[in-house]
């Protein structure tokens, strides 16, 4: 899984501050997870225009199922206002994918469109 940023400022790009400890939980699930831009090259900020703190943003690529359900694992865990932006790439075809709401609504919605579902035992 690759976190995506929000943005770029030139070569460094921008993430929400809340990405690090998204990736450390993903990783202890045994999952592969970086951002996009080397850590060397990644601003992460609290804010950034009119996105408030109290808005969870989330920017991913996903290539297999493990991570399209680690990562609704991880936000049934959370509340308030999500917004997920998802890249998934089977190889054959790419697709985009963006959610927003409570963190209820945005899990159930990701559970509705999973590309996945055939996979499923």
């Amino acid at each position: 899984m690759t976190f995506l940023p929000l943005a770029e400022d030139g070569d460094v790009g921008i993430y929400p501050d809340a990405t690090p400890a998204l990736i450390q939980e993903l990783r202890a699930a045994g999952l592969a997870v970086d951002t996009w831009h080397p850590a060397t090259e990644c601003d992460f900020v609290s804010s950034r225009g009119l996105v408030t703190d109290t808005l969870l943003q989330i920017g991913v690529g996903i290539g297999s199922s493990a991570g399209w359900y680690a990562l609704q694992s991880l936000l049934r865990r959370r509340g308030g206002q999500l917004s997920v932006r998802a890249i998934l790439d089977d190889g054959a075809q790419r697709r985009r994918v963006e959610v927003t709401g409570e963190a209820a609504d945005v899990v159930e919605a990701l559970e509705r469109l999973d590309p996945f579902a055939s996979e499923r035992p």
